[in-house]
């Protein structure tokens, strides 16, 4: 819904600025999705007449203007065909900016340039580039009244600042898609009255009566359907003042019956329609018959978009004794349009079920303001006054004259609604105390009338316009919100768990997310469900779902890596080859027949280990093996766990070419890394290797050991010693850490591979390790001999264990 604030000042006094008004009107629950300030928009634009056309040498399509701009003539290459000497033009002169659309990050500034060794000096305008509503291929041709010079604004009538609100209204309020309804938000929340239009008309003898039948076949789907009749009107250009209200809220001028219907439908919330008076067949008494509906089941019938559409037996159509006319809350019909040659009109202002308009709509793929307010239900209550304010705007801008009364036919009126409110129950519910007169202050100024009044206690007859008002609580949002909810202190709900055991899963979620995107990963969210051969599990351990909706989503994952897969080839194929993502979620795997839930969090890598740069040894460098490890070993460390080994298993598994897995002290799994097959990788369009890890986040918070102890530096030097071994190539470096381990040697403070070597004077089926060995004691100094001693040890180790030689 736009609104302006020049339109919303006209029906109620307030004074805030367009910011102020922003911020009232969102506190009040409209919330304010875009605000457009008019006024500056046209600075520099001036109304142009072209004196020559010519081509431009050199050009199939561009041609060469001279232009008179009041001041001056001007040369300008334009590319338009729609335009020839004498024509009036907008003109932009160099040096001024084209006004902004919402999509436009800066202004566009016209400059002066050559094309075709020709300096253009401006550019001509179409109404797409000036942000009009007119739909032209090419230029805007003004009329020929348009005076030469004068400023585009001041022709529009724009000269004056407006501001253009964007609002988002919720579905349950229909009564703030209108100017009025949102004015007496502004009205209640300032105090100011509320200034409706009076509606004086004058009538003819003749009577509406005698003029048009109504005959309602469906009430249920049409409760009350209203018609007046205005003879004698002129079709033409609406007046300017008409012309703006709907331009600037993006509603495009047609002429002046159907601008007024436009105008009437923002202005009060009730669409309305009109009809060619003359082209309404009569039925057997003689008169233009209205009959409301349903449509026969395969029914053509053509909108007014000339479009011819399909009906079904569920919609609801507006028809005469011979044919339909309008899709009944939707679009009128092409064969009762408004033309110039109409000099009688038939306005039509109706309820319509909200769910069959949505339906309609829905089935047919047609929306349109009028299906827009019928859809959240409309004020079956103002379809006279809405009627009433039609026909004095028709009257004031085409002339004519309008019938005597309505065809009003309203075969059940709905029964007035009454909501009884307690006091004290707004204050038990809202937390602070509000006085009985301040709480009936706000609901009668919102439109709600007293209708009964008793010692804490009152009932309030709920207008039409309010559908969403139907229990006390209602009332008391109503309270709250004209009260200011800015206002209502914040305070911890009483007898609220202060606490709760999931808290520290959620903690730990957290903090799961803050190491991982602290080492460089992105956070992925993949499906739930997914396809079955995408598992990498056996048949027999999936969770399959009775109903899937696609072979594509048949069984609840087992594992979040063929997410992690989908998100890497989602990345690839769009040029970002270089990826490091992990995830957070549950997996369900079937054991013994009962499915199982866990909580896990997952790893992968693709492409370069950093970004590129200019120079470097690793530039260009892509993630191994060893990058996977480093990151699951430093998560693992900062997430406390300790003593996490891991074992490469053999032989390919699932979706891993080779893979280790992942313990805490070789007897708890945690999880498993390692490399996605080749063939699978192919298969998903991943060019570089693609590294895993998967972990159970279950058994890591029940694992972990946050508690952190402290100990002093160092005041002793420490003592290195190095020792190169060659062992059998099968050999790994965890292994060499258990024996140094068990050799149990003196003052070792820390063990370090520094070295891994395979080539000349290194026998085949071996590798040489290289590792330097820290010793410090906290209470002295050591000696040669002492770090010599636990070093022998050590060494001695690794060849009675590993059978290795150590290389001098």
């Amino acid at each position: 819904m736009k609104v302006t604030l020049n339109w919303l000042k006209q029906y109620v006094d307030f004074n805030w600025s367009p910011e102020e008004t922003v911020e009232r009107l969102t506190m009040l629950g409209l919330e304010v999705e875009g605000v457009q300030k008019m006024g500056g928009e046209f600075a520099g634009i001036v109304v142009a007449q072209i004196l020559t056309r010519d081509p431009v040498p050199g050009s199939d399509k561009l041609s060469v203007c001279k232009v008179n701009d009041g001041i001056q003539e001007r040369t300008i290459i334009c590319g338009a065909q729609n335009h020839k000497p004498g024509d009036k033009v907008p003109l932009i002169l160099p040096n001024f900016a084209l006004p902004m659309k919402p999509s436009d990050k800066e202004p566009f500034v016209i400059k002066e340039r050559k094309v075709f060794g020709i300096t253009s000096q401006g550019m001509m305008c179409s109404p797409q580039e000036l942000g009009l509503p007119d739909k032209v291929d090419g230029l805007l041709i003004l009329p020929t009244e348009a005076k030469i010079g004068q400023p585009f604004a001041e022709y529009l009538g724009r000269s004056g600042s407006d501001v253009v609100f964007d609002l988002e209204v919720t579905p349950n309020r229909p009564d703030l898609n209108s100017v009025i309804g949102i004015a007496r938000e502004i009205a209640a929340l300032t105090g100011s009255p509320l200034k409706v239009p009076e509606i004086k008309v004058q009538e003819s003898s003749a009577k509406a009566g005698d003029l048009v039948s109504v005959k309602i076949e469906d009430a249920e789907l049409c409760p009350r359907y209203t018609a007046r009749v205005v003879k004698g009107v002129k079709i033409g250009p609406s007046p300017d003042w008409l012309k703006q209200a709907l331009e600037k809220t993006g509603v495009r001028s047609i002429n002046n019956v159907v601008d007024v219907t436009n105008f009437v439908m923002l202005e009060t919330g009730q669409p309305l329609h009109v009809f060619d008076y003359h082209l309404i067949s009569k039925g057997a008494d003689g008169k233009p018959t209205i009959v409301v509906r349903r449509a026969k089941d395969q029914e053509k019938f053509k909108t007014l978009d000339n479009v011819e559409r399909t009906l079904t037996g569920e919609m609801l159509l507006i028809a005469d004794e011979q044919k339909g006319i309008a899709l009944a809350g939707v679009m009128g019909g092409a064969n009762t349009e408004i033309a110039d040659t109409t000099k009688d009109v038939l306005i039509e202002s109706a309820y319509f079920s909200p769910t069959n308009i949505r339906r309609t709509s829905k089935t047919l793929g047609l929306r349109s303001e009028s299906s827009y307010r019928f859809e959240r239900g409309a004020d079956v209550g103002i379809s006279d006054l809405a009627s009433r304010r039609c026909a004095q705007l028709i009257l004031e801008t085409a002339g004519g004259e309008l019938a005597q009364g309505v065809v009003d036919v309203y075969p059940t009126p709905a029964k007035p609604k009454e909501v009884a409110l307690h006091f004290q129950k707004t204050t038990a519910l809202l937390g602070i105390p509000i006085s009985h007169a301040v709480q009936v202050k706000y609901l009668t100024s919102l439109g709600l009338v007293v209708t009964a009044q008793s010692p804490g206690e009152c009932t309030f007859g709920i207008p039409t316009f309010r559908v969403d008002l139907k229990r006390d609580v209602d009332l008391i949002e109503e309270i709250g919100r004209l009260y200011g909810v800015d206002k209502i202190p914040a305070t911890p709900p009483r007898n609220a768990i202060g606490m709760n055991a999931f808290d520290a899963v959620y903690d730990a979620a957290t903090e799961v997310r803050r190491i991982l995107t602290g080492l460089g990963l992105n956070e992925a969210q993949g499906q739930t469900l997914i396809a079955h051969e995408e598992c990498g599990v056996k048949p027999e351990e999936q969770v399959a779902m009775a109903n899937p909706l696609s072979s594509d989503m048949d069984v609840l994952r087992p594992t979040l890596l063929a997410g992690l897969i989908h998100s890497l080839r989602h990345n690839v194929s769009r040029k970002n080859y270089d990826v490091g993502l992990f995830e957070i979620g549950w997996v369900f795997v079937s054991q013994n027949g009962t499915s199982k839930e866990e909580s896990r969090v997952a790893i992968a890598l693709t492409g370069r280990r950093a970004p590129n740069f200019w120079s470097g040894s690793e530039r260009g460098e892509k993630f191994d093996v060893f990058d996977l490890k480093g990151i699951v070993e430093e998560f693992l460390e900062q997430f406390a766990l300790r003593g996490v080994v891991f074992a490469k298993r053999e032989g390919s598994a699932g979706l891993f070419l080779e893979s280790a897995t992942i313990s805490l002290g070789g007897r708890v799994a945690l999880g498993e890394l390692g490399q996605l097959s080749p063939a699978l990788a192919k298969k998903y369009d991943l060019r570089d290797a693609v590294l895993l890890a998967e972990l159970n986040l279950d058994q890591l918070l029940a694992r972990r050991n946050p508690a952190k102890s402290f100990k002093p530096l160092p005041q002793f030097p420490a003592i290195r010693r190095d020792a190169a071994i060659l062992v059998p190539e099968a050999t790994t470096h965890d292994a060499v850490l258990q024996v140094v381990k068990q050799s149990k040697p003196a003052n070792l403070e820390s063990v370090e591979l520094f070295d891994v070597f395979r080539g000349k004077n290194v026998p085949e089926g071996q590798k040489s390790l290289a590792y330097a060995f820290t010793y410090r004691s906290p209470e002295k100094t050591l000696t040669d001999a002492e770090v010599n001693a636990s070093h022998g040890k050590i060494v001695e180790a690794f060849k009675a264990e590993l059978k290795a030689t150590v290389r001098e």
